[in-house]
């Protein structure tokens, strides 16, 4: 697994042990209370809600306490049995502590008891799903997450033992690529040569990188990083250091320690759930609501000019995936290699009158929404470039490919502070990109959708 499929399962597990106590008293509720397999009596629902709730925040501290919410605890347990009933009894005997010096209210001692159990039955059932889950994931190995290793000598092996044996990387080590003046060990996956580091992406399709460097090696970092950055994936630099672990930049990846050469927002939860959410409820929302809007559009098109209502082209986004982008149809019909090869200009012939509106608005976008629903594009984030200028551009222009470590956008942090068309400076371009990587958060992606309503639509930059 990746560190994002890690994260994601980390914060899935941590999710399922906190409402394992609502859960379990719920169904302690419906036995007591509503099955009729017990005298009724008179109860408040409101100290037996409020009994939840302190229930489900003790055992929140005993999961964290006992490590039951991390994936390595889950993988050292053997049955989960010992561990959930050690969990159970701290519950218990913390709750029932508070409940003798609380006499506000008489609590049903079987619901108390029935919830107890179901907490502990929860918990096996948690631990063995994920464990299930886990395994599976690991055993079907042509779901497995293709990693080019970066370096062929014996620290590049051990990695890549490490890879294929640790319970929790669901990797797949698909290539090594030699630094340079480097000595090649034996190896069972291909090796690159570091000229042709470009490979582990165009023919390999790998999906990360882990770069090797023995400690004695470290003075050639700054130009090997200088090379990597080139790379349109995540890269890591795995590190040796005996155990200890900093945070930071530095983290554990199952037990292997690494570096981030750059910056990944992708790999946090907050990005993968919080964005995508978003992502999708807004283009929906807008959809619906610009609808009649896009009627009327495709009508004028269709009206004032030969051709389809739409124009799509290949352009590049996340980890240099490939994709059509699509807009509304802003010139007269032409050679589509001419159209993949070649940047509007201002006053460009090829632009109709209705196009040039629309380009001017920025209207000719709004079809991207349907990008961003299909999963191809974000509503925030670096505007995708046509697949000709990536490669281009990635030999040209230092740390260009940096840009694709997240999803591009239909608007970003480059665009509403005028950086649009194709007349803008690149690399200025780019250093913004990198900074809205680096600073990535829901409040950003709103600051710039704010920014782009209300100052970015008409713009002296877009023809």
């Amino acid at each position: 697994m990746t560190r994002r499929t890690i994260n994601l399962t980390q914060f899935c597990l941590t999710i399922a042990s906190f409402t394992i106590p609502t859960i379990a008293f719920a169904a302690a509720g419906y036995i007591r209370f509503l099955s009729g397999y017990f005298t009724q009596a008179d109860v408040s629902l409101y100290s037996y809600f409020r009994l939840t709730v302190l229930v489900t925040l003790l055992w929140a501290l005993i999961v964290e306490h006992l490590g039951l919410n991390r994936i390595e605890t889950l993988l050292a347990l053997h049955t989960g049995i010992l561990t959930a009933a050690k969990a159970t009894v701290y519950c218990a005997g913390l709750l029932l502590s508070a409940l003798f010096f609380y006499r506000g209210t008489s609590f049903a001692r079987v619901f108390i008891v029935i919830g107890c159990v179901f907490i502990f039955l929860l918990s096996v059932a948690v631990f063995h799903v994920f464990r299930l889950v886990i395994h599976v994931l690991k055993k079907h190995a042509n779901g497995a997450t293709r990693i080019a290793i970066l370096g062929a000598d014996g620290f590049a092996a051990r990695i890549a033992t490490h890879l294929r044996t640790n319970p929790l990387t669901h990797c797949s080590v698909a290539c090594f690529v030699m630094l340079p003046e480097q000595r090649r060990e034996t190896l069972n996956a291909p090796v690159l040569q570091w000229d042709n580091l470009d490979e582990v992406v165009e023919k390999y399709h790998c999906k990360e990188a882990f770069l090797a460097l023995p400690p004695e090696r470290f003075g050639e970092a700054q130009s090997i990083f200088e090379r990597v950055q080139q790379l349109c994936i995540p890269t890591r630099m795995a590190l040796d250091l005996g155990g200890v672990f900093i945070p930071s930049k530095l983290f554990d990846f199952c037990g292997l320690p690494l570096l981030d050469i750059r910056p990944y927002p992708v790999d946090t939860v907050s990005y993968a759930i919080g964005k995508r959410i978003f992502d999708v409820v807004f283009s929906c929302l807008s959809l619906a609501i610009l609808s009649p809007l896009f009627a009327l559009i495709s009508f004028v098109i269709k009206l004032t000019s030969d051709g389809p209502v739409f124009f799509s082209q290949e352009r590049v986004s996340l980890n240099g995936k490939r994709f059509r982008m699509l807009k509304f149809r802003t010139m007269y019909v032409q050679d589509p290699h001419e159209s993949e090869t070649r940047h509007t200009q201002r006053g460009d012939c090829r632009i109709t009158p209705i196009g040039r509106f629309l380009r001017r608005t920025s209207l000719d976008e709004l079809p991207q929404f349907i990008n961003v629903v299909i999963g191809d594009m974000s509503i925030v984030g670096p505007r995708p470039e046509l697949t000709f200028f990536v490669q281009k551009f990635r030999q040209e222009i230092p740390r260009y490919m940096a840009r694709h470590n997240v999803k591009c956008g239909i608007t970003g942090w480059a665009q509403i502070n005028g950086l649009r068309g194709s007349d803008s400076s690149i690399p200025q371009r780019i250093q913004y990109d990198l900074y809205y990587m680096r600073n990535w958060s829901m409040m950003l992606d709103v600051k710039i959708i704010f920014f782009t309503v209300f100052n970015g639509l008409l713009n002296r930059n877009a023809y």
